[in-house]
């Protein structure tokens, strides 16, 4: 199995060409957050904007975006109705997805989107969905594992799934003991059977690809083991896609450089006391060292 290495993630980065605008950079969609989690929304949109997307969008209820736009203004924001589960309304979900029909956008959904995460998915996705990628992540996950989208969904594509091992086990319909004790084989199943590329979170991070390919991942720290991580890690995911990079380097480039940052974070600080949101300042530095 291969590692990913320093060397290749930074080789692939996009660079910004002096004569770019903000629409050379890509334009990523988050359906995220609702009445009960707030804050994952906050850090998958402040996550994509530092990995360098040109554009962000918000679709969230009311009070998700007000909290977000405090914290990052330079988000844009579609709002949505609340429906009764205090998450996003499908039929808003159906018009956010109609709205970036003839543009070319990368989807993150499943951030806080809580129990209505699996009508706002169906609305979203299915046949003819606009999307030149996804990164399906959180309550994204469940929705699918429950069936909400059918027993062999159909995914935009270029679709990235980012489950822990909770999550997959989920997915495969197995254990999380079954999922620990052959991690490459969960991950390989995975991708294969959603046709898609899987990020298997945990010590040593897998990214497998549905023709087989596996990478492992050797960055990062047990500061990460606190809710958010895998917020921050979507978002970076998500503007690597939308900056056109493929599934597959998108994934490992942003499993690199979330651990990378999260070492980096845990020296300047403690893995005890280090939280999700500080990463980006760890991540400035990396990609700054790295002239990017």
């Amino acid at each position: 199995m291969r590692e990913i290495h320093r060397e290749d993630v930074l080789r692939r980065l996009p660079r910004r060409a002096a004569d770019t605008n903000k629409g050379s950079f890509g334009r990523v969609v988050a359906v995220a957050g609702s009445m009960a989690y707030r804050g994952a929304a906050a850090l998958c949109c402040e996550s994509a904007l530092r990995t360098g997307a040109g554009l962000v969008y918000l679709a969230s209820v009311e009070p998700v975006i007000q909290m977000v736009l405090t914290r990052t203004p330079e988000c844009c924001a579609l709002p949505c109705r609340t429906d009764g589960d205090g998450g996003v309304m499908a039929a808003d979900a159906a018009q956010v997805r109609q709205r970036f029909a003839h543009s070319r956008a990368v989807l993150l959904a499943g951030p806080g989107l809580g129990d209505s995460a699996g009508r706002v998915l169906n609305a979203l996705c299915g046949i003819g969905a606009p999307w030149q990628g996804a990164v399906l992540d959180a309550d994204a996950l469940n929705a699918i594992a429950a069936g909400d989208l059918g027993t062999t969904p159909f995914l935009p594509r270029d679709t990235v799934l980012t489950p822990h091992p909770g999550e997959m086990a989920r997915l495969l319909g197995t254990t999380v003991e079954a999922v620990q004790a052959d991690r490459p084989k969960a991950a390989l199943r995975c991708a294969k059977w959603f046709q898609c590329v899987a990020v298997l979170k945990g010590t040593g991070t897998l990214v497998a690809t549905p023709d087989g390919r596996l990478v492992r991942n050797t960055t990062g720290n047990p500061g990460l083991a606190r809710g958010g991580s895998g917020d921050v890690l979507a978002g970076m995911l998500a503007a690597l896609l939308a900056q056109g990079l493929p599934a597959f380097e998108a994934a490992t480039c942003a499993v690199w450089l979330h651990g990378a940052a999260a070492d980096a974070c845990a020296a300047r600080t403690s893995q005890m006391t280090m939280l999700p949101h500080d990463i980006l300042t760890d991540l400035g530095r990396l990609l700054g060292s790295a002239g990017l």
